[in-house]
């Protein structure tokens, strides 16, 4: 690879990696969030008092509402204190449930502590550096805080400093000096903003974690959490009764849906000019995700090729992404895969039975993007996980359900745009699919009832009964478990043990990070003791490390570093 094709690939996924909302600079995240009344209710949401849950998928907005919620709040003395801190590390955590009797305990101090640590820095930025106001408001060192929580994510043993914050720390004492921050700096009550607190991957953190929540409202205090659709948030925390959902992921069928994304590319994107046809498409196919729309423009305007083929291969590479995405959460969550896979097949069904309606005489002059199943059949556990495991991962929007006479509840729902698109079930009929066509049917009145289907219709009566949560096999031999209280294995009688999904991440080759270029992959692979994510993390230095690299310099050593962490943190969010 010559140097002008290394420099562009490496500027593609640093630009990759500033679309996500954690990495956009303060200036930036004032001058480009855009103005309109469905975000402006969002931060309302944000700012207000009770909790709130901001519910969407990845991508599309949950964290960039929060920062700018946060910025704000912080240049207004009129309003609450904003606290912004994200828990996208918790994975980190996990191998401490196989290795400590005293997981969660750990837990939550780790939690209180980066509350703490984020409650530091807002002290900082208000007050300036006044050591002894903040020790006052935090009741601790913030090193010794820092140290707690970097020792607890890398799974090291505890030094006196951390382990005598571990054994005092509280969810009272952090309420304590929540209070004492507001009124050292004048504001009347706070706001906590609890970024990535869909703790899906490990479910007794995430029940812990929403039980910390539940205890953190106070009459000053006013927790928000952003959480993924369909989360479960556990035996304690009743979200319909304790706190109020705010949806973030914005449905295509909102009136403002397309002016809205509009605005958005507008602020982050204004040197970046396509057709309005193609924009309207691509504005579709985002699926009310902002980052993919984003995305796509800026795909669209470096490819070349013709308008159709361009627009198809960019619209095809986004839907392939989002099936990838679905993929590898049966690789974060091993007991779900036969779930994960008869999902993908349900997705099939849906997406290939609106094709058949769309090319019959029903679908003339309408269009059919909403499959409808009933609600008894939903209601089956299994089932249920499997369709939140679609919602999780933005694969399916969910629609208020219907009903079409007593005992005919149907559960609505449309399936991604880009796959639709990609299959051609949009433009049934014709032997295009250019921008203006996809416009125009995409334009067409919506049918008055969704395409109503059994399950057995959409997946067949054979995928029904492959629906379980997958055990863990023996690492020995590799037989099945036959039970989830199975100690030992029936066939080798070696001690079963659940994988650890940290560890199985920490051993991937560096060669899966796929936001490496592949010139960096070929020289990293030339080093002899960097072969895993694992065994680059595990360096105290690893720029050092990576240094020793021809043509790697400090700035380069770094961005590697930071592809890999940004990998990590993804995958295991």
């Amino acid at each position: 690879m010559n140097k002008h094709d290394r420099t562009e690939e490496e500027q593609r996924l640093q630009e990759a990696l500033d679309e996500r909302a954690d990495h956009i600079p303060v200036e930036e995240l004032r001058r480009g969030t855009a103005r309109a009344d469905f975000f402006e209710e969002i931060h309302r949401s944000l700012v207000a008092r009770g909790t709130k849950l901001l519910v969407g998928p990845r991508g599309c907005g949950k964290t960039h509402m929060m920062r700018y919620t946060w910025l704000l709040c912080r240049d207004d003395k009129k309003s609450p204190l904003a606290v912004y801190v994200t828990f996208n590390r918790y994975y980190r955590l996990e191998p401490l449930l196989k290795t400590r009797s005293n997981a969660i305990d750990l837990f939550h101090a780790w939690v209180i502590a980066r509350i703490l640590i984020a409650l530091n820095e807002v002290c900082i930025q208000l007050g300036g550096d006044d050591t002894d106001t903040t020790l006052r408001i935090l009741g601790y060192e913030p090193e010794e805080l820092a140290d707690l929580v970097d020792k607890l994510e890398r799974g090291l043993p505890l030094t006196e400093g951390p382990e005598r914050v571990l054994s005092s720390i509280s969810v009272n004492k952090l309420l304590l000096s929540i209070e004492a921050a507001c009124n050292a700096f004048g504001r009347k009550r706070a706001v906590i903003l609890l970024d990535d607190a869909a703790l899906t991957l490990t479910p007794e953190y995430l029940f812990e974690f929403f039980d910390i929540v539940r205890v953190l409202r106070t009459h000053r205090v006013s927790p928000k959490a952003s959480v993924y659709p369909a989360t479960d948030f556990g035996p304690r925390f009743h979200a319909a009764h304790e706190a109020d959902e705010v949806a973030v992921w914005l449905s295509v069928d909102h009136p403002n849906y397309r002016s809205l994304m509009g605005a958005i590319a507008a602020q982050r994107l204004p040197s970046v000019k396509v057709s309005a046809d193609v924009d309207e498409v691509l504005k579709l196919a985002a699926f009310g995700v902002p980052r993919a729309y984003l995305t796509m423009l800026r795909d669209f305007s470096r490819s070349s090729g013709t308008q159709s083929q361009v627009l198809n291969r960019v619209i095809e590479n986004h839907a392939e992404s989002k099936r990838e995405e679905y993929r590898s959460m049966a690789i974060k969550m091993p007991r779900f895969e036969s779930l994960i896979h008869v999902g993908e097949q349900l997705l099939d069904g849906m997406i290939r039975e609106l094709r058949d309606a769309q090319a019959g005489p029903a679908g003339r002059g309408e269009k059919q993007l909403i499959v409808g199943v009933p609600a008894t059949e939903v209601a089956e556990a299994l089932v249920e996980r499997m369709f939140n495991l679609l919602l999780e991962a933005g694969l399916v929007f969910e629609h208020q359900s219907v009903s079409h006479g007593e005992g005919r509840l149907y559960r609505r729902y449309m399936p991604h745009l880009a796959a639709l698109i990609s299959a051609r079930a949009v433009t049934v009929g014709t032997r295009s699919s250019a921008a203006g066509q996809l416009v125009e049917a995409l334009s067409r009145r919506a049918s008055k009832h969704p395409l109503r289907r059994t399950l057995s219709k959409l997946i067949g009566s054979d995928s029904l009964p492959q629906l379980r949560i997958d055990l863990p096999e023996c690492r020995v031999c590799g037989a099945d478990r036959l039970t989830a209280q199975q100690r030992f294995c029936h066939e080798c009688g070696s001690e079963l043990l659940d994988d650890s999904m940290f560890a199985r991440c920490m051993s991937l080759p560096l060669s899966s990070v796929p936001r490496l270029t592949k010139w960096q992959r070929e020289r990293i692979g030339t080093l002899d003791r960097i072969k895993t994510i694992g065994d680059l993390l595990a360096i105290q230095d690893p720029g050092s490390e990576l240094r020793k690299l021809h043509r790697v310099g400090n700035v380069r050593a770094a961005k590697i570093v930071q592809m890999v962490t940004a990998f990590v943190d993804e995958f295991l969010s």
